[in-house]
């Protein structure tokens, strides 16, 4: 192996064919320098980034304490800085060298082929993606289209009726003869026949029905559309949420990792017992555990949200971090939060959108659709006791050419004249069942039963379509407040941290003191991250609760939903803060 000393005579080209020769070679290299020299094709490094930088600040700090009039011979020189491994994962591919799950759990990975390869997604991309990927929504996709094929065979039977024939027929001589020239032995004829139903109820209200029908598929379809974006946007927001606390985990075991470093300088002058160095190896390989973990369970989400959008489950994919400050949301989405940052104008934007789900909500308009289906069936089935049947037809036939016995009338009958070979007929017809039974009434009966069942079912749906937008609105309402408090809680617990740190660096405070601050502020860094996801999902399930999803809207469609919300509170006189 090559331990690699700062070069500092070597230029960028003349480092980097370093790396290279060592590669080739297959020889593992450690760099005293840094990460930038990991970057250029060195194996790894447990110098930090910041190390220059801490290394000045303690220089200046010592020299601030000379100029102060301390005596310089009394100021402490031993420098613990913070280290963090760091490993270029093409090399170490490129030599064989590969590290272990213990290494990587703590390091940081550079030039990770397996983390920035694939393709980049963002919360956009994921949406549409998986409303065009879906199964499901391609066989609803599927079933909408026969649905309209439906309607069209019901307005078939409305429209002219035309069909044509040709005949070609062979009797037996004695019947032809006997037939006075009206059944020639031999016939070859054609007929035209129309026909169009004037009126008939039945097939009015049968065509009016399946419009209705298709309309409630339509609706269907789109309700299934915004629960695939709910998910896939979840999915996505679940992703970033177990990368964020991936990070999280990562960066308190590097607090552990230098704290058990200050430990061991606390042994090493005597201000402490070797006891406390085991604590923190202790607690090192329970965060090495938690890093595990949560990389498992960002790899589960990702596998979910691959699920979703119909890829490979294992494909890899990059990220596009989602925040309050995504373009995205913010674009519509920050004019709402006047609107729920104080109870008041809170509760009068529950009214709004409560009022705005029950005319938005798919599911409420497929079964609206159903009803009117169902009370043009009953209105036919009234009407069918006194509305009779109109309908008109007409018919054309010619003979074209006969033969045989009786194919010439006159000479069987000398002075009878023969009707020419064209023949042709129209009528009106008027028909009215006088009586089928009890038909009538059952088929009454059953569609005033069915209408009143999709009635109830109807106000029911819209009783859980308002409660679900109310309670998504309270669950939105509780994770933004969070969010503020959240952030003051990180604030606090890092600058608690902080004190204890450098009271246990100078023997003031006990290890116990500073593992309640560190996991303090762990926790608080938990809370944090998933405040800002929980209220993101929250929004989007909100949307989704409301029948209109934020992310696949126009923008005169989110222009007019907010001049429908400024009116409502002007009707209402409800405060905002503009």
């Amino acid at each position: 192996a090559v331990f690699v000393l700062p070069l500092m005579q070597f230029t960028d080209q003349e480092f980097a064919r370093l790396a290279t020769g060592l590669i080739e070679r297959q020889l593992p290299s450690f760099s005293w320098f840094g990460p930038a020299e990991v970057q250029a094709g060195i194996l790894a490094t447990r110098t930090p980034d910041t190390f220059t930088q801490q290394l000045a600040r303690r220089i200046a700090l010592s020299i601030q304490r000379i100029v102060g009039g301390e005596d310089a011979a009394t100021i402490p020189v031993a420098f613990a800085a913070q280290e963090r491994l760091a490993i270029n994962v093409a090399t170490a591919r490129a030599i064989g060298a590969y590290p272990t799950w213990k290494l990587l759990t703590e390091a940081d990975l550079i030039a990770d082929e397996m983390r920035s390869r694939g393709r980049q997604l963002s919360l956009e991309q994921a949406i549409r993606e998986a409303v065009e990927a879906n199964l499901e929504l391609a066989a609803r996709d599927r079933a909408v289209a026969a649905g309209a094929e439906d309607v069209n065979l019901a307005k078939s039977i409305l429209l002219p009726q035309v069909d044509i024939s040709a005949d070609w027929s062979v009797i037996d001589p004695d019947r032809a003869e006997a037939s006075l020239g009206l059944l020639p032995q031999r016939e070859f004829s054609g007929s035209a026949n129309f026909s169009q139903v004037l009126f008939a109820e039945p097939t009015w209200a049968a065509y009016s029905a399946q419009r209705s029908v298709q309309e409630s598929r339509v609706h269907d379809r789109e309700a299934l559309r915004l629960d695939i974006a709910l998910d896939a946007a979840v999915a996505y927001l679940n992703v970033l949420r177990a990368k964020t606390i991936e990070r999280i985990e990562r960066d308190n075991l590097m607090l552990s990792r230098a704290n058990l470093e200050t430990a061991e300088l606390r042994v090493s002058v005597g201000a402490a017992t070797l006891s406390e160095v085991y604590r923190w190896e202790i607690r090192i390989a329970s965060n090495r555990q938690a890093v595990i973990d949560a990389t498992a369970q960002g790899k589960l989400t990702e596998i979910e949200l691959n699920r979703v959008l119909h890829r490979p489950l294992e494909e890899a994919f990059e990220t596009v971090e989602t925040d309050l400050d995504d373009p995205l949301l913010v674009s519509s989405q920050e004019r709402l939060y006047p609107y729920i940052d104080n109870p008041w104008s809170f509760e009068v934007f529950r009214q709004f959108m409560a009022r705005e789900a029950l005319v938005a909500s798919p599911e409420l308009r497929a079964l609206r659709s159903l009803v009117s289906a169902s009370g043009r069936v009953l209105q036919s089935t009234e009407r069918s006791f006194w509305v009779p049947t109109f309908s008109f037809n007409a018919g054309l036939k010619n003979r074209f050419a006969t033969s045989g016995a009786g194919s010439d009338p006159g000479a069987t009958i000398p002075d009878l004249t023969p009707a020419n070979d064209l023949n042709w007929s129209f009528g009106f017809r008027l028909s009215y069942p006088l009586f089928t039974g009890s038909s009538r009434f059952a088929e009454r009966a059953q569609a005033s039963a069915e209408l009143a069942r999709l009635e109830f079912e109807r106000d029911a749906v819209a009783e859980r379509v308002e409660q679900r937008v109310r309670a998504s609105l309270h669950r939105m309402g509780a994770s933004y407040a969070g969010i503020d408090l959240s952030t003051d809680a990180v604030d606090a617990a890092h600058n608690n941290y902080a004190l204890v740190l450098t009271a246990y660096t100078t023997g003031l405070a006990s290890i116990l003191d500073l593992l309640d601050a560190q996991n303090a502020a762990l926790i608080a860094d938990g809370v944090a991250a998933n405040a800002v996801y929980d209220f993101l999902i929250d929004l989007m399930r909100m949307q989704r609760a409301a029948g209109r999803m934020g992310t696949s809207r126009s923008a005169d469609e989110s222009q007019a939903f907010f001049q429908r919300l400024g009116a409502f509170f002007e009707e209402v006189g409800g405060p905002v803060r503009r």
